[in-house]
């Protein structure tokens, strides 16, 4: 039996099973925008308390919000945000935008401070980026006054997580996580046979792009994220604590920045992936599951991942 395809033989309540190998490891500079590297080549990261770090890229350290407001901006409002590039070294943030040329900015030179409002109208700080860029993404959406803004940990934030007991049918975690401008948590982490089982259903398969995970992970049976209460890579261990539902952003094409009409894979999701009757499903209503939240066990052990570790789980006493 191969290394990689390893499979449980057994089991003993509360231990670790072997599982296969982390696939990829994704980080994602700007919120829901594409990277020039960072995406296909990031081999190696670095799991910290507010999430992944790879050289000079922070996972969702980036986030655009409108001036006036400080509401942020996504491409669920902008699909084609996810063309936009992105590449970051020594400091030096290079933005590129479809059939323009790249604009670059200091990190260094960050201005003011603006406290953007994210989802239920929670409040997040993060250091404004210059004129030179908001104006760039101004004219490239055709919407006045957006400025871009970059969150380091210590600032301002209102977007403390702490399990809620109806996130999962089990005793979810007694935890707090603060991540940058991720939706929940510091990581996601999807499967590649739950992504096979659900292009199964699809007549147009995706990629897990539509997805955004921060790890992928090749080997276990579909949809056994769902059983995870931790997994371990390395010296890393991540707890999990809520499934990841899924919004309409699922069906922007990464490639083509377009929403698909048929509002897939979304729309086959909600056929089959919605939480289970009961607590969860007054909680997460309508929207499918796909993949899992975690966060580091201990938030003072961070360490780095690679791409082809072994992933060990442990199960919760059942799905959800």
């Amino acid at each position: 039996m191969s290394e990689d395809r390893r499979v449980l033989i057994a089991c003993l309540a509360g231990s670790f099973f072997v599982y296969h190998t982390a696939k990829k490891n994704h980080i994602s500079a700007i919120s829901n925008g594409r990277k020039m590297d960072s995406y296909r080549n990031c081999q190696i990261f670095k799991c910290t308390s507010h999430g992944a770090v790879f050289q000079g890229y922070e996972d969702r350290s980036f986030l655009l919000v409108n001036g006036k407001t400080g509401k942020f901006l996504t491409a669920r409002q902008h699909p084609k945000l996810v063309k936009v590039q992105c590449e970051i070294r020594d400091d030096i943030v290079k933005i590129k935008f479809p059939n323009s040329e790249e604009i670059s900015f200091n990190l260094n030179g960050t201005g003011k401070i603006i406290r953007a409002t994210l989802f239920d109208d929670l409040k997040q700080d993060g250091y404004d980026c210059g004129d030179l860029i908001a104006n760039a993404f101004s004219e490239y959406l055709g919407e006045s006054d957006i400025r871009l803004i970059y969150h380091k940990p210590g600032m301002y934030t209102e977007r403390t997580t702490v399990p809620e007991s109806n996130w999962w049918n089990n005793p979810v975690p007694k935890r707090k996580d603060d991540a940058r401008f991720n939706d929940l948590a510091p990581f996601m982490i999807t499967t590649q046979s739950s992504l096979d089982a659900l292009n199964e259903k699809l007549e147009s398969k995706v990629t897990t792009r539509r997805f955004r995970p921060s790890i992928l992970i090749d080997g276990p049976v579909e949809w056994d994220e769902d059983k995870w209460a931790e997994i371990k890579i390395g010296d890393v261990r991540l707890e999990c604590f809520a499934p990841c539902t899924r919004c309409v952003l699922t069906t922007v094409d990464p490639e083509l920045g377009v929403m698909n009409r048929d509002v897939q894979p979304l729309k086959t999701l909600r056929e089959f992936r919605l939480a289970p009757e009961g607590k969860m499903r007054e909680a997460h209503k309508e929207s499918p599951v796909f993949g899992v939240y975690a966060g580091l066990k201990d938030s003072s052990k961070e360490n780095y991942i690679h791409v082809g570790q072994t992933v060990y789980a442990r199960y919760k006493p059942s799905a959800f």
